[in-house]
């Protein structure tokens, strides 16, 4: 779905926002100038206006036309300039998409989200583009991830609300499959920011959406890896005795459930990943090899250094199925080394 949309958008705003210009060329007479007799202010305005339709100039159609329609809005030509300001916005809009000047699109679909604070398509494509050109780029910029974010979610709460971008196709869309996508967007932001536990939350949400994703398990098996090395190097910190003991301390007893805990969420994300990406080349088989490796070592540090049931947990979770559990060893067993 991830290239697909984008392409999807990139060439289906123009036809969404440039409907207006047939509206607006039906109601326009040929000098400029409305049917009625209007003040004199008002048809120097709306003249201004007209002369820079005339002449397709993009920029000072929409600043002319905002303040024609401020001071008249009542005018009978009012509909006609509203509807030109929205067609020139759009088009701006596109050729900042092109370009991928996402400083550029901002500024044009915040001031269409002024006007209409529930526009879906300006604010579906600005989450699409911030992620694409930002999140994604090389360097990363996260200069506007509250902005992202703030884009994301409310796209996400009007697409909970029923409602579908008019720049996407119809024949394709998925709802759940989309929302995930939107997810994992304000996750991989969160993670970008080092918002680590954030980013988490917004990956789980995202793979319950979207559970044949393997990006969303293969990142949360990653996310949930640090937090095992964390683990372990304070369990680590305890003493050889505390370690050993055979009814150890509180502290130390929970130190281990902690590492124990984590290992097992590496295992189930990271067994799910293999399973999605068992068939196929989605995934370079370099990236593969190198989870399953890292994943061959966790299990047989939580099975008693066997990896009897590995293999079956990584095929229950192939494409099709519902994400497997890794079946536990006992929290009381020690780790084998830090």
């Amino acid at each position: 779905m991830k290239k697909s949309v984008m392409l999807t958008a990139a060439l289906g705003l123009v036809l969404a926002l440039g409907g207006p210009w047939t509206v607006v060329r039906a109601g326009l007479v040929k000098d400029g100038i409305g049917a009625q007799d209007p003040g004199k202010e008002e048809t120097d305005a709306y003249g201004a206006w007209y002369n820079a339709y005339t002449a397709k100039d993009l920029a000072k159609e929409i600043e002319l036309g905002k303040a024609f329609l401020e001071k008249f809005a009542s005018s009978k030509n009012a509909a006609y300039v509203k509807a030109d300001v929205a067609r020139a916005r759009g088009l701006l809009f596109n050729q900042a998409m092109q370009a991928k000047n996402t400083t550029e699109m901002m500024r044009l679909g915040n001031d269409a989200l002024a006007e209409d604070a529930n526009n879906l398509d300006y604010l579906w494509l600005l989450t699409l583009a911030l992620r694409n050109n930002e999140l994604y780029a090389n360097p990363v910029n996260t200069s506007h991830s509250n902005e992202l974010a703030d884009y994301a979610q409310r796209t996400i709460k009007l697409i909970q609300d029923g409602k579908i971008p008019s720049v996407s196709d119809k024949n394709t869309w998925k709802k759940d499959v989309t929302l995930g996508y939107l997810y994992g967007t304000l996750a991989v932001n969160e993670e970008r920011k080092n918002s680590k536990d954030k980013a988490l939350e917004y990956y789980e949400k995202a793979a319950s959406l979207d559970p044949s994703y393997p990006a969303f398990f293969l990142a949360m098996g990653s996310l949930h890896q640090g937090k095992y090395v964390v683990a372990a190097q304070k369990f680590g910190a305890f003493s050889e005795a505390d370690r050993s003991a055979t009814d150890p301390k509180p502290e130390v007893k929970a130190a281990l459930n902690e590492v124990n805990n984590a290992a097992d969420a590496v295992i189930n994300n990271w067994a799910r990943f293999l399973g999605l990406t068992a068939t196929g080349d989605k995934y370079p088989k370099a990236t593969r090899d190198q989870v399953e490796k890292a994943l061959t070592d966790l299990y047989k540090f939580r099975h008693n250094d066997s990896v009897e049931g590995l293999q079956k947990l990584i095929e229950q979770n192939g494409p099709g199925s519902t994400p497997t559990p890794a079946p536990a060893n006992h929290p009381g067993n020690p780790p084998n080394e830090f």
